[in-house]
């Protein structure tokens, strides 16, 4: 009731507000402070530079699977000694192109316009917790924007969409290697929201 009352008074709607909540939480993840994660850049000796490049599939509710390809540049900006993990940002080109064919039924139900590929930037911020030398977990969010807002079968609801991931990596002293998975939807922000996943395994090459 009382949240209801604030929403009327300052002319918003129960959407807009909910826009507003998840806006905020990622502005303060993405822009949050370096010193949290332990330190600025400059005071990293290790601080290293990287392109990735890998592939996946996956689908959201009325779609297929399709071919998925990455070119990342990450950095990091800060590393924490006390609880031993990095924090990075990431920024990607994402190349999604179907290559399944929807049967006339999938078709005739689906609510997207059945685009056969879909192209985004998107923009990241990772912790890197590291549990033995040369092994890590990753954990990032962050927005992508698309050139449509399908998938073939897939309803995105938007072109605009949060990145999630989660991902096991393992890394020497001149390359590194992740198997991540990444959720893309628009958060409920929209009516249509099937969302698509991505399993892809990255290989890197420190520069």
């Amino acid at each position: 009731m009382g949240r209801t009352r604030c929403c009327s008074a300052l002319g918003l709607s129960e959407k807009q507000v909910n826009i507003i909540k998840l806006s905020f939480a990622v502005c303060i993840f993405l822009f949050s402070s370096i010193i949290f994660a332990g330190g600025s850049k400059s005071s990293v000796e290790s601080s290293k530079y990287f392109v990735g490049v890998g592939a996946g599939d996956g689908g959201g509710a009325h779609g297929g699977s399709f071919n998925a390809l990455r070119v990342s540049y990450q950095t990091l900006l800060s590393y924490n000694t006390a609880y031993n993990f990095e924090y990075l940002s990431d920024v990607g080109l994402n190349i999604w192109k179907d290559e399944s064919r929807l049967s006339a039924a999938d078709k005739a139900t689906a609510t997207s316009d059945l685009d056969s590929s879909n192209i985004s930037i998107s923009y990241s911020r990772i912790i890197r917790k590291y549990i033995t030398e040369n092994i890590f977990f990753d954990a990032g969010i962050g927005l992508s924007i698309h050139n449509n807002e399908s998938m073939n079968g897939s309803d995105l609801g938007s072109i605009y969409q949060f990145e999630n991931r989660l991902g096991v990596g393992y890394e020497r002293d001149t390359y590194r290697s992740v198997l991540n998975l990444f959720h893309y939807s628009n958060g409920g922000l929209e009516g249509k929201n099937d969302g698509v996943d991505i399993l892809m395994l990255s290989i890197s090459k420190y520069f």
